[in-house]
């Protein structure tokens, strides 16, 4: 297909899904609402009409973050917009704005380290206390009124909050205003009246809100300008882009933010030599950061289905918003509340999907978990599931393994073993260092599924995409308690069997020297089988011990399970064989011996046997 059949061919798909569009009318969410001002109560349903997925452009603000100039929205959006257009133009709703100051200021101080958290943090937000006895009532400014007698606030960030809302077209604020009690004292002295029982609500920042503990604080955003959250609820995806031009190096950094789970991709980061080729390395690194996403419609244990974000808008089977077999993707889970706000949001940990199959739109995937649960449930309106496509960039990634809780524990010396995803059969791949890491390489195969071992025991399943991070960190239940467990049984097992030979031996010159006549001998070695350990007093040692290491194991149920089944087995083995019955016997052979002056008497079977 030559370039102009592609392009007449995307012209044309955009016409009709436009026209869809139109006929179908404006798409609707809660959170537009929000932004609108509106209030929607717990009796008031909206009906959303959401375009078909997979005719769905992506909604995309690219945010231009630069403290040169040269390098500005306004001067790069012509030229990306183009370059752009040549990969997604029937595919992207494309708007490029100047970074937001919060946005800019994070983006230059690390792009590895943006989070929603950190780019939304100095948002003004009003926090009500989570024990408030109206706060499950309260949803949004408006409701706020009716419940809560006072917002504190300092002066500045008061007089800042009513300018954006009279921007916005609602200087009161839903009402709120009234209730806004200004606080003599800065933003860190309000924060510590948080927990003073008068205090029902504060307006603060966003981060600050996040701090509040015993109780928490439940979040009600504000109708003003100039929200960070608000504006990236309007669009799918969002790409921070750090344009930073230094003597010793210019370089571009471009960050994915997926805004339905609110998580940040790996940056991309490209150099550029020259100012009239920013926009090409600007447009290539946004192309490499970018992840197409798969709505999950069905989820088993061991597989899923799903469809391709606007599948039918691709025309070019190279596309980057394709999804061929063979990709990983990212299995991500949000779940809302009642009022649109989501309770929780992100990837599942240590698990991901593999495409196996294309049906049009639809994509079948085998799904890979190192625990058990994660995408199987109910469907319902509240709970989004959708898989991201990874690209991994490096070479490697750096496993760290530590104990639960424990960062300052690493677990030293452990086996890593990989199996292949279409067989059982494993391959040693290394032991964790000093540190308990374990540089894992990428292979030809994008998912390595990986098993950890000690001592024989699997303790866990970490599928890994290596190269996608430099490190992944492992919080592991380390079963090192479990194998002092396993040595102590087995020392006890030994020793067992030691006593078992000797109190064998010992009966057995017993018997000889009153066979022969000789009493004392055979009374002084009965009294030393007398003082062998016995099974109660074993069988006491070991309970205590028992004791001592479930109470260090804590609440694994795993490890205790198997410590338990260890000293239970053992118990049997020490009942078998470590009994009274032998010395018993003994007593009874040394009275018969003395009833018959001094030897032991034949048994009949003896007698009958010498005849």
């Amino acid at each position: 297909m030559t370039p102009a059949q592609v392009r007449f061919g995307s012209l044309l798909v955009v016409s009709l899904s436009v026209l869809f569009l139109f006929a179908a009318g404006p798409a609707w969410s809660q959170s537009d609402a929000a932004d609108d001002g509106a209030d929607v109560s717990e009796t008031e349903t909206v009906e959303e009409e959401a375009e078909p997925w997979d005719y769905s452009p992506y909604r995309v603000l690219v945010w231009i973050a630069s403290r040169d100039p040269r390098y500005t929205a306004d001067t790069l959006r012509g030229p990306l917009l183009e370059y752009l257009d040549r990969d997604f133009n029937a595919l992207w709703r494309t708007t490029i704005h100047d970074a937001p100051p919060p946005v800019a200021t994070a983006a230059f101080r690390s792009m590895h380290e943006l989070s929603f958290d950190r780019i939304t943090a100095s948002d003004p937000v009003i926090a009500v206390k989570r024990d408030h006895e109206d706060a499950i009532r309260i949803q949004s400014v408006r409701s706020l009124p009716e419940y809560v007698s006072a917002v504190s606030v300092t002066e500045g960030l008061r007089t800042d909050v009513l300018r954006r809302a009279e921007a916005y077209g609602d200087i009161t604020l839903g009402g709120t205003d009234a209730r806004l009690k200004t606080f003599a004292g800065d933003a860190f002295a309000l924060a510590q009246t948080w927990n003073n029982e008068s205090t029902e609500a504060l307006l603060v920042t966003r981060g600050q809100a996040a701090t509040f503990e015993k109780p928490g604080a439940k979040i009600i955003p504000l109708p003003i300008t100039d929200q960070v959250a608000s504006a990236v609820d309007q669009y799918d995806k969002v790409y921070v882009v750090r344009v930073d031009d230094r003597p010793n190096g210019a370089t571009i950094s471009v960050a994915e933010l997926e805004t339905l789970m609110r998580v940040f991709g790996a940056p991309v980061t490209a150099p550029f030599t020259s100012t009239f080729d920013v926009h090409n390395v600007v447009g290539y690194a946004i192309t490499q950061a970018f992840s197409p996403m798969v709505r999950i419609d069905d989820a088993g244990q061991q597989t899923a289905t799903g469809m391709i974000r606007a599948a039918n808008l691709i025309m070019n089977p190279e596309s980057p918003a394709n999804v061929p077999v063979g990709s990983v993707l990212q299995p991500m889970i949000r779940k809302d509340d009642r009022n649109g706000k989501p309770i929780a949001a992100g990837p599942i940990d240590w698990a991901y999907l593999i495409a196996t199959e294309r049906k049009g739109p639809n994509v079948d995937m085998d799904y890979y978990s190192g625990m058990a649960g994660g995408l199987q449930g109910r469907k319902n309106k509240r709970t989004f599931k959708m898989g991201m496509l990874l690209r991994p960039a490096q070479d490697a990634t750096l496993l760290r393994l530590h104990a639960k809780g424990r960062t300052d524990l690493p677990l030293i010396g452990y086996e890593l073993y990989e199996r292949e995803l279409q067989s059982k059969t494993m391959t040693f791949v290394g032991r964790t260092d000093w540190d308990g890491r374990l540089s894992i390489t990428k292979t030809e195969d994008p998912l390595r599924l990986l098993y950890v071992k000690n001592g024989g025991a699997v303790l866990a399943r970490l599928p890994m995409v290596p190269g996608l991070t430099e490190m992944e960190v492992a919080d592991l239940a380390g079963d090192d308690m479990r194998l002092q467990a396993e040595a102590y049984v087995r020392g006890v097992q030994n020793a067992i069997i030691d006593l078992v030979a000797l109190r064998k031996l010992l009966s057995a010159r017993i018997r000889l020297r009153l066979k022969n006549g000789e009493m004392e001998e055979a009374e002084s070695l009965l009294n030393a089988l007398r003082e062998q350990p016995t099974n109660e007093v074993l069988a006491n040692d070991m309970g205590k011990k028992q004791g001592a290491f479930l109470k260090e194991i804590g609440r694994n149920p795993n490890q205790r399970r198997k410590v338990d089944l260890m000293f239970k087995e053992t118990r049997e083995m020490l009942g078998k064989q470590i009994n009274p019955a032998i010395i018993r016997e003994l007593e009874t052979d040394v009275a018969s011996a003395k009833a018959n002056g001094g030897t032991l008497p034949e048994a009949p079977e003896e007698e009958a046997a010498a005849e």
